[in-house]
């Protein structure tokens, strides 16, 4: 039997907003592993080739990373993935330890003894297959251990925006990990140390020691960031970039001494 004219049109509405959200989380994926290069344009026509896609779709999910921070649009000139930026890192951190310090405080009066025991466990297991993982699949289960972290604050919205600021400094914490530094390891302990904390009710002192934690990353932050420019300047200057630059990309780092 064939559909009404409504009830046609609800399906089609259904699978385009189905194709945007593939297209967004695909592209999402790219910007975030910094395929496409800092300071460089992105060229639409190009990418639509490439993902089969027309016009429309894809500009919506692009707008949807310019929301999100990760993409510039410029009038008259297009889409262009973030330069690097030292202040916009260093930034970003200290959002991160202002949501994950509201979180842990929420934590302490919300979480039940469960939740919190169950991310203990996550991390636990974590620790225990470190020799195995990968630097890309350790950063994932960092983040996703903060991710749980936040989520014992039982706030969506917190854990909305702590999401988007994860997303954004993904490569930079990449880095820090793979640089395999004492601090990291000091890092990994505070992980549990802060859940311990959380399991006691002890506000303050878990309040403390994660302040600690993420204020060292806030730290290295300018050294991550300038670690990045060098190392995508490096690739693009010894092949061309996929998507041609508005100009030369390493005149847009906006690196800091």
């Amino acid at each position: 039997m064939a559909l009404a004219p409504t009830a046609r049109k609800a399906a089609g509405q259904a699978r385009d907003e189905s194709s945007v959200e593939r297209l967004y989380l695909d592209l999402r994926d790219r910007a975030m592993r910094y395929q496409f290069k800092p300071g460089a344009r992105i060229n639409e026509q190009v990418l639509g080739r490439e993902l089969g896609v027309s016009r429309g779709p894809l500009r919506e999910a692009l707008n949807r990373l310019v929301a999100e921070g990760m993409l510039d649009f410029v009038m008259n000139k297009g889409f262009f993935r973030k330069a690097i930026s030292v202040d916009e890192v260093f930034d970003l951190y200290q959002v991160r330890i202002a949501l994950e310090r509201r979180a842990v405080f929420l934590a302490v009066q919300r979480a039940s003894d469960a939740d919190i025991a169950a991310v203990m466990q996550y991390w636990d297991d974590v620790m225990a297959r470190a020799p195995s993982l990968d630097t890309g699949d350790f950063v994932l289960a960092d983040e996703e251990f903060h991710r749980r972290l936040v989520a014992l604050a039982r706030n969506k919205e917190l854990s909305a925006f702590m999401e988007v600021v994860t997303r954004r400094i993904h490569v930079a914490r990449h880095i820090d990990i793979e640089q395999q530094s004492e601090w990291n390891l000091q890092a990994f302990d505070a992980h549990r140390g802060v859940v311990e904390l959380i399991a006691r009710r002890d506000t303050q002192a878990a309040l403390a020691l994660l302040t600690e934690h993420i204020d060292i990353s806030l730290k290295r932050a300018i050294e991550i960031t300038k670690e990045m420019a060098a190392r995508f300047f490096l690739v693009e200057a010894s092949s061309a970039s996929e998507y041609p630059a508005a100009g030369a990309t390493h005149s847009v780092h906006r690196i800091k001494p």
